[in-house]
C-alpha cells in the first residue's frame, strides 16, 4: 500500500521482508548516532510491522499513534530510509514527522523529497494544518533539511534527550500548511 510518492520515491507500509534491512539500519551506529539504540529493536520493529499491517489500506486516524513508512526508490525498489508520522501532537490537525535516510543514500536529496511528499499527501488527504519535527542539535544536516523545507525553529530544549549516556539538546521546528502551499506556488 503506497502512502505517498514523489518523482523518485514511493513511501509504503513496512512488510515482513523489511524486518531484516530495518534491523540493520536501526542498529547501525551511523543511523542511531542522534536517536540512540532501542533495547529490543527486533521486538519493536516486529510490533510496528504487525500494527501497520493490521490497519485497513489508507487508514490513518488523526489523534492516533505513530505510523512508520518505508521509502523505496521507484527505479529499483531499494530501501533508502524510513519516515514516521505521529498524530499524537497536542492540538487539532497537527502531526509530527520523523525521518531516517540510510547513510549510503545521504546527500542525494532523498530526505527532502520524502518529507515533501509526506507533507503534500497529509495536506491533501488529511487537511493537516501544522507540522512539527525535532532534530538533535548536533545533527546539523537534519536541521538544515528542515530549514530548507521552510520549517522554522520554534524551540531549543537544553539537554532534553539522553542518547547513549550523553545528554544532548533538541531543536524543535514547525511548518504551517499555508506556508508550505505558498512556497509551492
Amino acid at each position: 500500500m503506497i502512502f505517498a510518492q514523489s518523482e523518485r520515491l514511493l513511501l509504503r507500509r513496512p512488510r515482513e521482508e523489511d524486518l531484516e534491512p530495518l534491523l540493520v539500519s536501526w542498529s547501525d551506529p551511523a543511523m542511531t548516532r542522534y536517536t540512540g539504540v532501542r533495547p529490543d529493536v527486533r521486538g519493536f520493529l516486529e510490533t510496528l510491522i504487525a500494527d501497520m499491517n493490521a490497519k485497513q489500506p489508507g487508514e490513518i486516524e488523526p489523534g492516533g499513534p505513530w505510523y512508520q513508512y518505508i521509502a523505496v526508490r521507484r527505479s529499483d525498489g531499494a530501501m533508502v530510509g524510513d519516515l514516521g508520522v505521529g498524530f499524537d501532537v497536542p492540538g487539532e490537525r497537527q502531526v509530527e514527522i520523523g525521518y531516517r535516510i540510510h547513510p549510503a543514500h545521504h546527500r542525494r536529496g532523498y530526505g527532502r523529497e520524502a518529507v515533501s511528499a509526506v507533507i503534500d499527501h497529509l495536506i491533501a488527504a488529511h487537511d493537516v494544518h501544522r507540522f512539527v519535527a525535532v532534530a538533535a542539535q548536533p545533527n546539523q544536516a537534519s536541521a538544515a533539511l528542515l530549514r530548507g523545507l521552510g520549517f522554522r525553529q520554534e524551540g531549543h530544549m537544553r539537554q532534553s534527550f539522553l542518547c547513549d549516556g550523553e545528554w544532548i539538546d533538541d531543536l524543535y521546528f514547525a511548518l504551517l500548511a499555508d506556508e508550505w502551499l505558498a512556497r509551492r506556488g
